[in-house]
């Protein structure tokens, strides 16, 4: 832990910096990150350099500013994580572990296997507290002895200008509270050997986690271009270079050496299409690639059941490894079946194709919305003339015409998405649903703010690329629908996972496990022996159950009516319900 490392003028300076050059990065392809003037520049590079002299007279090691950022935490925080690693899967006796069972089976000691993560080139990372603790409720730094441990060994909440600082990998795995009120900000500074040069592609690059919130990034590529004192003006219109080494390998087949002949991608003549050596990501939908707006999908009580549902069981999937998710009763899961059912019934009609319900999830969107993706594919990069565009052009040579990679996603073997609304566009402010023609355009070429009921379905593939804009006011509800072809079996990995995104908030999850196993278990209920239902309901003539003559003369049983009232009191005026209810009973003829 350090104190005093920003004195109070500079704490000053800083949040002068933050208020001027705040960024929101939950759209970071598409927002142009804000340039400093000299002296702001100076000012950032000078306070940073001084964290960096006190970790390398910490450690002893010699060590240079990579990146730094000042950026306010919001109320999802920091889920657990290792700066410079990512976690991959759990191990036991050379088997991979479920997922559902990754965080048991760390907690009883098998193996956590971590993969390199984009960072890996990177050394120490430091955290320094940018206002008081006092102004502020949550926001705590907490360290974990490893991978899936519950409670943390260490938590700090520092004083102004102090911080903490701590190596990348897996032995310092952390996590940021959520700020339930107030306003935390902190100086995050990254540091990397002197030796080590860093990765073309990752120079530009501004990490953005959900509890980010606003922030000020210091790059690597601004140190590059201010200190070698390069012009700062606009960026000319990249045209490939075939000397340029730091592009990807160069592929030699005879399309890729007949489109390097070209001048540029927008030279592109009757020549076919560039292309590279790599297949796009497999995707399971089929020829209906037009979005099909669905109409009155979801009724009026449809929509009021849901809005109970979310009420009673929204979970918060920032922190996914340590909630145990809702279990519903029977009557629940079947109306939350029923309703998704019915949805994925439409968007069947509408697309001509056959397909069942895979997962659905009643969820409010917040103020980060959802950046431009696609469902079942995840953008890879970026070719042209069989080599591979570097980060930093790919938006402006993908606008050009280049070809854009897409790798296969976990869920390949979803088909068709659906997005109901379920309230009323006047009630929020932001959360437009929209759609892009192709991957980094600026502007949707469609966008969709659904009356309750109303909804629209689309493939999951690269051809339905969609966004959702943060929610900047009110409340925003809504029914999201996933389906999958009938003969494509779910990998046993995906079946109790929730995707969460960083927009999602609070939600509501039917999952293909509650698909498959709450049958089983109301089936189970249903093949009781008559024994054992009279042991459970001793007396049928009790008042509090209530008798049902259906069309054909038949009696049934109802017990919504018992299970309501049992949780209240008997009391006088349950008994005057009770002898009221008698009295239309005996009118009946009973």
């Amino acid at each position: 832990m350090h104190k005093g490392l920003v004195h109070e003028a500079e704490v000053s300076q800083l949040h002068q910096l933050w208020q001027r050059y705040q960024d929101d990065l939950a759209r970071p392809w598409y927002e142009k990150k804000p340039l400093f003037e000299d002296k702001d520049f100076s000012t950032f590079r000078k306070v940073t350099q001084r964290v960096v002299d006190a970790m390398v007279a910490e450690y002893k090691t010699p060590m240079i500013l990579d990146q730094a950022t000042i950026s306010n935490t919001n109320h999802l925080g920091h889920p657990p994580h290792a700066d410079n690693v990512q976690f991959d899967s759990v191990w036991w006796n050379g088997k991979r572990i479920r997922q559902q069972d990754e965080v048991i089976a760390a907690q009883e000691g098998a193996y956590v296997l971590w993969r390199m993560e984009k960072t890996a080139y990177r050394f120490y990372g430091s955290s320094i507290a940018l206002v008081s603790p006092t102004s502020y409720e949550g926001g705590e730094v907490q360290f974990f002895e490893k991978w899936g441990e519950k409670d943390p060994i260490e938590s700090y909440k520092c004083e102004t200008g102090c911080g903490v600082t701590f190596c990348g990998c897996q032995r310092n795995i952390h996590a940021v509270t959520g700020v339930k009120s107030g306003f935390r900000l902190v100086l995050l500074v990254w540091t990397r050997p002197p030796d080590v040069r860093v990765p073309d592609q990752q120079t530009h690059v501004c990490y953005f986690r959900p509890g980010t919130g606003l922030g000020v990034w210091l790059t690597t590529a601004d140190m590059q271009q201010m200190c070698g004192k390069r012009n700062r003006g606009a960026m000319e219109t990249w045209v490939p270079v075939e000397s340029d080494t730091s592009y990807g390998p160069r592929c030699d087949c005879p399309k890729c050496a007949t489109e390097r002949a070209k001048l540029s991608w927008r030279d592109r003549g009757s020549l076919s299409l560039p292309h590279c050596p790599n297949s796009q990501g497999s995707v399971c939908c089929g020829p209906a690639h037009q979005r099909k707006e669905l109409p009155n999908v979801v009724s009026e009580v449809d929509i009021k059941q849901l809005h109970k549902l979310w009420e009673k069981y929204q979970d918060d999937l920032t922190w996914p490894w340590y909630d145990k998710k809702p279990t519903f009763d029977d009557h629940e899961f079947s109306t939350f079946k029923a309703i998704s059912q019915k949805v994925v019934e439409q968007m069947a009609k509408a697309c001509g194709i056959p397909m069942v319900l895979d997962q659905s999830t009643i969820s409010c969107t917040n103020h980060h919305g959802h950046p431009p993706h696609a469902d079942n594919v995840q953008f890879d990069s970026v070719w042209w003339s069989g080599r591979q565009i570097k980060q930093t052009d790919e938006l402006v040579a993908s606008r050009g015409g280049a070809e854009v990679l897409w790798k296969q996603a976990k869920t390949c073997y979803r088909s068709y998405s659906a997005s109901i609304a379920l309230t009323a566009p006047s009630e929020y402010t932001g959360g437009d649903l929209e759609f892009f023609d192709r991957w980094g355009d600026k502007e949707p070429c469609v966008k969709y703010r659904n009356n309750p009921g109303d909804g629209v379905a689309f493939c999951g593939c690269q051809r339905s690329i969609h966004a959702v804009t943060g929610v900047k006011k009110g409340f925003r509800l809504v029914l999201l629908v996933w389906t999958r072809p009938p003969e494509v079996e779910v990998p046993s990995s995906q079946l109790d996972v929730c995707y969460f995104r960083p927009g999602t908030g609070l939600g509501v999850w039917l999952t293909t496990a509650d698909l498959q196993q709450y049958p089983q278990r109301m089936g189970k209920r249903q093949k009781r022996s008559p024994s054992e239902g009279s042991s459970r309901n001793e007396k049928r003539s009790s008042p509090w159950q209530s008798w049902h003559s259906s069309d054909e003369g038949e009696g049934k049983w109802d017990d919504d009516w018992w299970r309501e009232s049992s949780e209240k009191s008997w009391s006088s005026g349950w008994k005057d319900e009770w002898k009221s209810w008698r009295g239309q009973w005996k009118e009946k003829g009973h």
